[in-house]
């Protein structure tokens, strides 16, 4: 009877886990299921299209030209890049898509192919959709869009951005992940935000510092501000100033200029090259004034420094209009200070040509016209184009190296009989070695420019779009020295002369 009872005990107590285990392990299986992650869906990026602005224009959305080859070497390089950053992402890029046909680019059709699957056309479940978008705004510059559409969405998600052309690529992976992954692009951010906070008080804490050209600013505008008053003492009192005057009048010269300084600092966002660009307007065109009074023979002397201040604030009101229409970098400022030295050292270079002789006297003349051309030509140049600081400091080199060749190959003319026109000989020489290796400089270190990767079929099944032709003039490179060898009795004998090596 107590084995019976057992029995049945045992029997109840295996019946009771069992129905456990059949009522667990459903929420068992739902629990491994909802630990898989969701799968992600494909995504389709269409080709790029230009132009990228907001504004209403008469040029339709279409494809970059290769006519165009700046602008279409980057949209390719975007394509690919985004290409390849889909599936950097986690998500599976769908190729079939070859992009919208002409006409089909609205707002309205992004919302109507993100409703759709990737493939058969169906609706369940639809698929992300990008559209990049690129546009030229001048000085290498290239505005970027990309505006994105969740499946099933019926909102655009656009990312706009305004980069250098080496940029372009970079850029448009950080957008497309702001887009696709907006989770980590939150953790970027709140990274960002503790680095900028780790920096301290001195870099700006969670922002960027404003006006970080406020000191540069501040002391170019004290000295000025002192050459100001030593001008007006000078001027006032002759040849000899009363230091009475002259050291309260440069204390209240130099805060007057630093305190404008800050005044503009704390108003407007006045970036180092800003700072270095005005710094280049006021010096340069104070030196270009003094050294024109001298060389028009100004009396009395303390006049000088009254054309050297009209000449500072002349080149100080240029730069600030140079400045309403875009804000320099430390490359455009570089280029306004270069101008400004090359073009004194030619000015005088120049005189001396004028003159046929060295010996007549310093050329003041020269040398204030020659810095004040050099000074707005370059400034004027800031304007249009985009260069880092260290490709002008090449070209410097470069005139100067080259001004250096021609004044030795030309050496001869002036050993003996140094008449005028030996003379104008060998200064011909060296301001022509000084343009021509001005100009090789640039030329050897301009930036190459080639198309990315291949994009994947998404520009189209018929898409027939070769890489723009590149002119022989950028597939060869020059090259001086030994050029060839020739046979003689003694030997083979160097050939020394000019080549240009590359393909034709």
């Amino acid at each position: 009877m107590a084995g019976g009872r057992t029995r049945a005990l045992s029997l109840l107590v295996a019946g009771i886990a069992c129905a456990a285990a059949l009522v667990v392990a459903p929420d068992a299986n739902a629990a491994d299921a909802s630990a898989e992650p969701a799968a992600r869906p494909p995504v389709v990026v269409w080709p790029t299209l230009t132009p990228a602005g907001d504004a209403p224009s008469a040029v339709p959305l279409h494809k970059p030209l290769p006519a165009d080859r700046r602008l279409f070497d980057r949209a390719q390089e975007l394509d690919a890049t985004l290409r390849d950053a889909v599936q950097d992402l986690g998500f599976t890029l769908y190729i079939g898509d070859t992009g919208p046909t002409p006409g089909h680019t609205r707002d309205e059709d992004l919302i109507e192919r993100a409703s759709r699957a990737a493939a058969g056309g169906g609706t369940e479940g639809g698929t992300w959709v990008v559209s990049p978008r690129i546009e030229s705004v001048g000085g290498g510059a290239y505005e970027v869009r990309i505006v994105a559409v969740p499946p099933e969405g019926h909102e655009l998600r656009v990312r706009v951005e305004t980069v250098p052309g080496d940029s372009v690529s970079v850029r448009g992976l950080v957008m497309l992940r702001d887009l696709l992954s907006p989770q980590a692009a939150a953790e970027a951010a709140i990274e960002q935000d503790r680095l900028q906070a780790s920096r301290g008080t001195t870099q700006g804490i969670m922002s960027p510092l404003r006006s970080q050209g406020r000191a540069v600013l501040a002391v170019s505008s004290g000295l000025f501000g002192a050459f100001t008053a030593f001008s007006l003492e000078a001027s006032a009192s002759g040849s000899s100033p009363d230091p009475r005057v002259l050291y309260p009048l440069l204390a209240l010269g130099t805060g007057i200029g630093i305190g404008g300084a800050l005044l503009v600092a704390d108003e407007w966002d006045v970036t180092t090259g800003d700072a270095w660009f005005l710094a280049a307007g006021e010096g340069w065109g104070a030196a270009s004034g003094f050294l024109v009074a001298a060389g028009q023979d100004v009396q009395p002397l303390s006049d000088r420094y009254t054309w050297g201040v009209g000449g500072g604030l002349l080149g100080l009101g240029l730069a600030t209009v140079a400045l309403t229409q875009r804000s320099m970098d430390d490359g455009d400022a570089m280029l306004a200070h270069s101008g400004g030295a090359i073009g004194t050292l030619l000015g005088g270079a120049t005189q001396f040509l004028y003159l046929g002789s060295t010996s007549q006297g310093t050329p003041y003349k020269g040398m204030g016209f020659g810095s004040a051309i050099g000074l707005v030509g370059t400034g004027l140049l800031a304007t249009q184009v985009t260069v880092s600081p260290s490709r002008v400091l090449l070209i410097d080199v470069g005139m100067g190296g080259g001004a250096l060749l021609g004044a030795a190959a030309a050496s001869p003319l002036i050993f003996e009989n140094q008449t005028q026109g030996n003379t104008r000989g060998w200064l011909s020489a060296t301001l022509a070695g000084s343009v021509l290796g001005g100009v090789a400089t640039w030329w050897l270190t301009r930036s190459h420019e080639s198309a990315g990767p291949a994009p994947s079929s998404g520009l189209g099944a018929g898409a027939s779009e070769r890489e723009p032709e590149v002119p022989w003039w950028e597939r060869t490179v020059p090259s001086v020295g030994v050029i060839a060898t020739s046979a003689t009795r003694t030997g083979e004998q160097p050939v020394y002369g000019v080549a240009l090596s590359g393909s034709l």
